[in-house]
């Protein structure tokens, strides 16, 4: 082979790799026009009761559904011819039925041997599709295992759905742990194959999960057939093969100018057992760039079999699915006629089956007669022969695939120009909000209901604030009688029992005082949970007014309290934020409200200040009546000036109340500041008069915004070009 051919085919692969980079690109542009348009699409959808005819028309005029279907198709196209472009060797592959002398001729070309492409006289032996590269620097085999997944999806699935069983498996581990389905009644040869070999998955799926990992493996040479083969040497059924997706081998090939080729081997065709062959053949159009069909004559007698008409026509089909003029099947293949020598020479049948291709549909780009067993005549015959015969035709190919994907690219684009200019100034947003006199009597109505009902709430704490808070007098009562029973809870034991352990009356007596004393106190800490209460209740009464009679509950976060997300959105309105956080923040608490004023009437229960003092007579009945008495006269005392106190706390609620409102409602500007809130919030607030308008606007805003990049997406292609 001449140096020559090497160099015309690595420079087709250079200019297909430049070409792969601008598929690569139009596939984004692709992905980025589908969203945009179905963005749109859904405007229909969202607006249908609500958008101007002008808008529903446009939307119907552009039919995106339909544009979005050839997209979606023409993606898939473009994925399918990436894959061909960015292949680094020429592809060739190899089909055949079983014992035509396929694996022979792979044999020949690669230089490997049937520990690597298994080959036999009985029945199917290669079962994994194998990728065959001329590598002159490496020998290694890389062995893809499919996942769980994808070993359900390709290999289990694709039978339940093609023999129509009773039912079928959701998963894998469903598939394997329960009973297959029973055989269909159709007695169709294929499908009776087709059910056993299903029953051959799922009788010996033990023997193969372990590999289902989705990783891929390097394997020595020599160790690669069980991954392959469906039978080991001893032609006993193998089923490791069934685990693996693809084999990827490196190798340098006998003849050594054979540059960048890639052998494919397509395992099962012909096979009626396997329901995967549609898929096989589908592949080839991205995959491979020629095609060698092997037929061995029965040297008894041969003729062209159905099965080798189905096997042309669906390669046939293949090419045409891609819908590129100038590159059809005869242009494109080879027929490798396997002429064998043992026993009975089929050199003659071998010419009848050349001559009656033709009659018989089946047409080529060459048809030869070859010893596929034969290193040499295999290189001459076919490899060389082969790549003469594409050297003329890859760079007219690829021009033809280039020209259809020309063709496709600019007829989409051509359509989304119509699509732009049937929504061109249709999505400018109309600013129907701003009819303020509807504003004003909105806001003019809200502004008396909030008015008056905070009005009414003051007027509420004002009638109050003269009699005691009821919360903080019923607290105080509850702690005074845990206060008294926890002094007659005392006894003279207790007493007797404490003297004796301190060694004196005295000590005992201030023991005791202390007790009662810090007792108390810490009962009346209490206290500080009612006053929050309160202040709480207050301030939650005026947040709700807003909430309700303001119509602010549309401005609230899901996640948060009313109060903060009003304040959040007030940040910008100081007169408005300052008191309303200063109310919001608002805290009493005991030590700095009541802790004083009863720590002054704890002094009859202090050791150091009580009247009644022990003398040596006292007894511990004394010490006792002493200690009640104490309690009693300290409560007695506090509860004489609790009343004043607990109106105190109505006056503050009251005050604080009252200094809110002034600020919110009464200062300078104040009621200017809330309509300009109001104003900017109007869509929130008023809902059920503004979601129309905003909902419309704010979907014909995102609708512009894709217009606007479509049309971007044209502009930087129109700039390439």
């Amino acid at each position: 082979m001449s140096n020559f051919i090497v160099s015309n085919i690595q420079q087709i692969i250079q200019k297909r790799g430049q070409f792969a980079d601008k598929i690569t690109q139009d596939m984004q542009r692709l992905s980025l026009m589908s969203h945009s348009m179905s963005v749109l699409e859904n405007v229909k959808l969202k607006i249908s009761d609500h958008a101007s005819d002008q808008v529903i028309q446009a939307i119907n005029r552009a039919n995106l559904p339909a544009l979005l279907k050839r997209i979606e198709k023409e993606q898939q196209y473009l994925a399918q011819l990436n894959q061909r472009f960015s292949r680094k060797t020429i592809s060739i592959g190899v089909i055949g039925r079983a014992r035509q002398g396929k694996s022979r001729l792979l044999q020949s070309l690669s230089g490997l041997n049937a520990q690597v492409i298994p080959d036999g006289n009985g029945p199917h032996c290669t079962g994994v599709m194998s990728v065959i590269a001329n590598d002159s620097h490496r020998a290694r085999a890389l062995v893809e295992f499919h996942s769980r997944t994808s070993f359900f999806q390709s290999t289990v699935s694709p039978y339940f759905q093609e023999l129509d069983l009773a039912y079928s498996p959701e998963n894998l581990a469903e598939f394997v742990s329960q009973a297959l389905p029973d055989q269909p009644q159709d007695t169709n040869p294929v499908t009776v194959a087709r059910y056993q070999k299903l029953q051959e998955i799922h009788r010996n799926f033990s023997s193969f999960n372990h590999l289902l990992t989705g990783l891929t493996q390097e394997v020595p040479l020599h160790q690669v057939r069980p991954y392959i083969a469906q039978v080991n040497e001893n032609r006993e059924a193998s089923y490791a093969y069934l685990a693996v997706k693809q084999v990827h081998i490196d190798t340098p090939f006998p003849l050594t100018e054979a540059g960048p080729i890639t052998l494919i081997d397509m395992p099962g065709l012909g096979d009626t057992g396997l329901v995967n062959e549609q898929k096989l053949i589908r592949s080839l159009a991205s995959d491979i760039d020629f095609i060698l069909f092997v037929r061995k004559p029965d040297a008894l007698g041969a003729v062209w079999e159905p099965a080798d008409l189905d096997l042309y026509q669906f390669c046939e089909n293949s090419l045409e699915q891609m819908e590129i003029p100038g590159i059809s099947l005869p242009a494109c293949s080879f027929l490798l006629l396997n002429h064998t020598r043992t026993l009975t020479d089929n050199a003659r049948n071998c010419q009848d089956l050349e001559e009656s291709a033709g009659r018989n549909g089946l047409f080529f780009s060459k048809i030869v007669t070859v010893d596929c067993a034969s290193v040499e005549e295999v290189e001459e015959k076919v490899l060389r022969a082969v790549l003469d015969d594409m050297q003329d035709k890859l760079d007219d190919w690829d021009q033809q695939y280039a020209l259809e994907y020309q063709r496709k690219m600019s007829s989409i684009d051509g359509a989304l120009h119509e699509v732009i200019n049937y929504f061109n100034g249709i999505f400018t947003p109309t600013d129907d909000m701003t009819d303020f006199a509807i504003f004003k009597s909105l806001f003019n109505t809200l502004w008396q209901e909030l008015t008056n009902a905070c009005e009414e709430n003051l007027k509420e704490l004002n009638a109050q604030r003269d009699a005691p808070n009821v919360q903080i007098q019923e607290k105080f009562d509850q702690i005074k009688q845990s206060c008294l029973a926890y002094a007659a809870s005392l006894t003279i034991r207790d007493i007797e029992l404490s003297r004796n352990a301190l060694g004196s009356y005295n000590k005992t007596y201030e023991e005791y005082l202390n007790e009662h004393r810090t007792f108390i106190t810490k009962e009346f800490l209490k206290l500080g949970d009612t006053l929050n209460e309160v202040i709480h209740q207050v301030r939650q009464r005026i947040f709700e007014i807003l909430k309700t009679e303001g119509r602010l509950a549309g401005i609230a976060q899901a996640h948060e309290p009313f109060e903060v997300s009003l304040l959040r959105e007030l940040e910008s309105m100081p007169s408005l934020h300052l008191p309303l956080q200063s109310f919001a923040q608002f805290q009493l608490s005991y030590l700095g409200f009541l802790h004083f004023r009863i720590r002054e009437h704890l002094d009859i229960l202090t050791p150091d200040y009580v009247s009644v003092r022990l003398s040596r007579e006292d007894t511990a009945e004394d010490i006792l009546n002493y200690i009640v008495s104490s309690v009693e006269a300290c409560l007695y005392k506090i509860q004489n000036e609790f009343d004043v106190w607990a109106k105190d706390l109505n006056k503050m609620s009251f005050a604080l109340v009252e200094e809110l409102l002034d600020q919110l409602f009464k200062a300078k500007n104040t009621k200017d500041n809330w309509e300009i809130f109001y104003q900017r919030n109007r869509v929130r607030i008023w809902v059920e008069t503004y979601e129309k308008v905003h909902f419309n606007q704010q979907v014909l805003q995102q609708s512009n915004e894709q217009v606007d990049r479509l049309k971007s997406i044209l502009s930087a292609e129109s700039e390439v070009r």
